[in-house]
């Protein structure tokens, strides 16, 4: 599948892209992209759409913040997977998203990083299913 993410540097954007297919690598790509601080954007996607407008299925999973982080399955029936269990930050989070800084409300900043990148590395895992939120015992 591939990975995309971007960050905002002022003067320039700063893309990139990689191929994964190894769950267990996505992972650590994300946990080091978390680890960075810098709180983006990141695209995961297996389906190119013929229209550049569009994006493909796929899951976005911001990261970067301490404390808390999203995931959002792209597909027409698509949404933001929430962890009842956390509580929303106290207000709304700025994310890179494709070099550009986008504001995200609280009520889709429900799920932990840990939780994020799980849900990324089992998305891949499952050759893209509907992504769904852990078990706690997983």
């Amino acid at each position: 599948m591939k990975v995309t993410w971007t960050y905002d540097r002022g003067d320039h954007r700063d893309n990139h892209e990689v191929d994964l297919t190894d769950p267990a690598a996505l992972e650590a790509l994300l946990r080091d992209i978390h680890q960075a601080g810098e709180a983006v954007v990141v695209t995961i996607f297996s389906d190119i759409t013929d229209d550049s407008d569009d994006l493909p299925p796929g899951v976005q999973i911001g990261l970067g913040h301490r404390a808390h982080a999203f995931a959002v399955h792209i597909a027409d029936d698509g949404g933001y997977l929430n962890d009842p269990t956390v509580p929303p930050p106290d207000q709304e989070l700025h994310f890179d998203l494709g070099g550009v800084p986008t504001e995200y409300p609280t009520e889709h900043l429900r799920l932990r990083p840990d939780t994020a990148i799980q849900v990324a590395g089992t998305f891949l895992k499952t050759g893209g299913a509907p992504p769904r939120l852990p078990a706690a015992s997983e």
